[in-house]
């Protein structure tokens, strides 16, 4: 009697083993199967120019991606998963990861443009440049307009450069360099700068007015 109870248990043993082992394999094989090497072009709606700078994400698992220059992406997916496309200039677009495509997808996503209407702005054109510039000039500015134009004045930015001190030191030099090349990137795949927003543009631009009365 004793020996039959040793040997129901150690069958019941050797099944609970069995079962857990297929259950840790069939649970890897679904996880893996569920992971997708999403790869993709991101391209305008008409298809004639790709599309750079562009954020993948998704929204389930917070993971995402960047497209690069040339408008490609490739990213470790699961298989389900909601992307989102965002661009500035374009609309949002949603694409759902399949799940009937293996362990690796190639697509093509076309973002379309996002069109905005302004408001009418009505321009009022000078009869001559004289009178343009007289009517420029003769302009009444608060103190603060007064003050940042004065500020930057090329007089004042001299002044402020002869008593700058000399000697600087190894780490702001490789601060000033840093921030070179970042001002680059920015500018060469950033958003672009408004210069009617540039107070260094607006006093040369008063100040070659100036002289030219």
């Amino acid at each position: 009697m004793k020996q039959t109870v040793i040997t129901y248990s150690l069958r019941a043993i050797v099944l609970c083993a069995f079962i857990f082992c297929s259950a840790q394999k069939g649970f890897a094989q679904n996880n893996s199967s569920n992971v997708v090497q999403l790869s993709g072009l991101v391209m305008n709606a008409d298809s004639t120019e790709t599309v750079f700078g562009v954020h993948i994400f998704a929204l389930k698992t917070g993971r995402g991606t960047v497209s690069d220059y040339r408008g490609w992406f490739s990213k470790a997916f699961y298989a389900g998963d909601t992307l989102i496309f965002t661009s500035i200039g374009f609309k949002d677009r949603k694409i759902v990861v399949p799940d009937t495509v293996g362990d690796q997808h190639t697509i093509i996503v076309a973002l379309e443009e996002e069109v905005t209407q302004l408001a009418d702005v009505e321009v009022s054109r000078f009869p001559s440049e004289e009178l343009f510039k007289e009517a420029f000039l003769a302009m009444n500015l608060n103190e603060e307009q007064e003050s940042v134009l004065n500020a930057f004045a090329p007089e004042a930015v001299k002044q402020m450069v002869l008593n700058m001190p000399m000697g600087a030191s190894p780490d702001a030099n490789y601060r000033y360099m840093m921030n070179q090349q970042y001002n680059q990137m920015q500018y060469r795949s950033g958003p672009t700068s408004n210069p009617l927003l540039n107070p260094f543009a607006w006093a040369k631009f008063i100040n070659s007015l100036k002289k030219k009365k």
